[in-house]
């Protein structure tokens, strides 16, 4: 085993929205003591990246590797979690997809809050009785790990998916969550992401599901670096 191998590993999550912070952390804090999670507000660090690709998986991986890329030299070991998450409309074919953060028409220079980008959605729906949606989040992570062998490093990339069903309600409903939450419908529960607890999304979202799916794939990379899940008193 590498004498790196206990080494604490920081995963970094490559997003400036602190409600996903508040979401994600509980979820990644699990895996392992040797894990360590940080925000980039945290470390100082609060960027917006472009979101220029034509999809989902293109997004969330540009994000991962700008964030890998910045903050390699300060963490040796270490982990850039990014996602991007749709909500896509049937009715809308598919809209507002990857554009959904930022879908109300707004002046240059000027992002959507998330009342705008409600407000938007429901005037696109008026008058649509055809109201079925899915959430979709597609999460990414690049890494570099201790190695099997010898003191170096095992750099690697994974992306994986969470998709919920539901509908779009016509108008919001409940008062938690963030975003589109008010609106949608889960078709398992019979109420919209705005009237549950965090607690109880988090055991069901599209974003739950695409970290439970990371969560085994870094656990069987773990596995295969043969690096204990035990963490040490290594300092950071």
């Amino acid at each position: 085993m590498s004498n790196t191998a206990n080494s604490q590993i920081t995963i970094i999550l490559a997003t400036s929205n602190r409600d996903k912070v508040k979401e994600l952390r509980p979820l990644l804090e699990s895996i392992s003591p040797l894990f360590r999670v940080s925000a980039l507000h945290e470390l100082g660090r609060e960027i917006e990246i472009d979101e220029t690709e034509k999809t989902l998986e293109g997004n969330a991986l540009l994000k991962a590797r700008a964030i890998f890329d910045l903050l390699a030299e300060r963490f040796p070991f270490m982990i850039a979690l990014a996602d991007d998450t749709g909500l896509e409309v049937d009715s809308l074919n598919g809209a507002p997809g990857i554009y959904s953060a930022r879908y109300a028409p707004m002046a240059e220079g000027q992002s959507p809050t998330y009342k705008d980008n409600i407000n938007h959605l429901l005037h696109c729906m008026t008058g649509i009785t055809e109201r079925s949606a899915r959430f979709r989040t597609v999460l990414a992570m690049k890494g570099a790990l201790p190695a099997l062998q010898g003191d170096g490093t095992h750099l690697f990339e994974k992306t994986a998916d969470g998709i919920v069903y539901g509908a779009i309600t016509v108008e919001p409903i409940g008062d938690e969550g963030f975003g589109y939450d008010p609106l949608f419908l889960v078709d398992s529960t019979g109420k919209t992401y705005a009237e549950m607890s965090m607690a109880e999304k988090n055991s069901l979202s599209h974003r739950s599901l695409a970290v439970q799916k990371a969560i085994a794939s870094l656990r069987e990379i773990l596995e295969e670096q043969n690096i204990s899940q035990t963490a040490s008193n290594t300092p950071v």
